[in-house]
């Protein structure tokens, strides 16, 4: 059961180029170079920034805690494993204010972690229904990995109302994920750099609201929840707040900022094992550290 109940949510499908690969790859491999040019200091300068957060888009992160903890991945669920969740009066205070600036999300999108394990579910998939009955057109979306009994006992109980994304994991090792822990300010490539250029996860996916506050994307909350930093907006920011402080503190750290794009599995090479840069060596050390305390 990949996907169940579920839309296509991005741009390009799981099996995106069914045909003319090599020359859909030198495409890529030009949006590539260009992509490099376009968020160097004077380009930016010159051009403004590539990439806004959506406004009609939000993933939440609900929880940290996951029962699989694949490598690479882009909440640090495996490499800094925390049962940080958020709480529903959070989850009420966001519904509220989004009906208070009369907000027409367009797609929520519910995640973790692993999203069934928090205890409060039910509870926050009612609150959220709030919105949807405000504003029917909105897709209320929940991302499981669909891995052991309790997840799939929790999916089976799920309102019919609720899209499911189930990519039914079997295994930590995903060859498809990408690179998230090398940073790019560890690379000479990115010496030049502005990281407040953020990458299309911001179009695509929107912002992110997670335990520690908004964030302009969920992956950038993630980040800080491992730094410990806490620099999340404490209620939902306005439609004219880019929040480009945060892009510029988070994207340096985020191996997605490297392509900026999404790039289709088929036109990428596998990653089999846990890449970490020094910078991010430092972060989880000192992360370890301080939990330890």
């Amino acid at each position: 059961m990949a996907l169940s109940r579920n839309e296509e949510p991005f741009t390009y499908s799981r099996d995106y180029p069914k045909k003319w690969i090599r020359i859909v790859k030198f495409w890529f491999h030009l949006k590539a170079v260009w992509r490099w040019f376009r968020v160097q200091k004077p380009m930016t300068k010159l051009m403004g920034y590539q990439y806004q957060v959506a406004d009609d888009l939000i993933e939440i992160d609900i929880t940290y805690q996951c029962n699989l903890k694949c490598n690479n991945c882009n909440r640090s669920s495996a490499q800094a494993p925390d049962k940080a969740q958020i709480g529903l009066d959070e989850i009420s205070r966001f519904v509220e204010d989004s009906l208070s600036q009369k907000k027409l999300w367009r797609k929520i999108r519910v995640l973790g972690g692993e999203p069934t394990l928090h205890p409060q579910l039910s509870e926050i998939l009612a609150e959220l229904y709030r919105l949807k009955q405000d504003h029917p057109e909105l897709s209320i979306q929940l991302v499981t990995n669909g891995y052991g009994r309790r997840v799939n006992k929790a999916i089976s109980v799920l309102p019919e109302w609720l899209y499911i994304e189930n990519s039914a994991k079997t295994d930590v090792v995903q060859p498809e994920f990408g690179p998230f822990n090398l940073a790019p300010v560890d690379s000479w490539y990115h010496k030049f750099s502005d990281f407040s250029n953020g990458c299309d996860i911001a179009k695509t996916c929107g912002m992110g609201l997670t335990p520690q506050g908004y964030y302009p994307c969920a992956v950038a909350g993630g980040i800080d929840r491992v730094l410990n930093q806490k620099n999340g907006r404490q209620r939902l920011p306005a439609s004219d707040d880019e929040m480009r402080d945060l892009m510029k503190h988070a994207c340096g750290l985020c191996g997605r900022f490297r392509d900026g794009h999404y790039v289709p599995p088929k036109l990428r090479p596998q990653i089999l094992e846990q890449r970490t840069s020094m910078s991010w060596k430092k972060i989880y050390q000192e992360w370890e550290s301080d939990r330890d305390r």
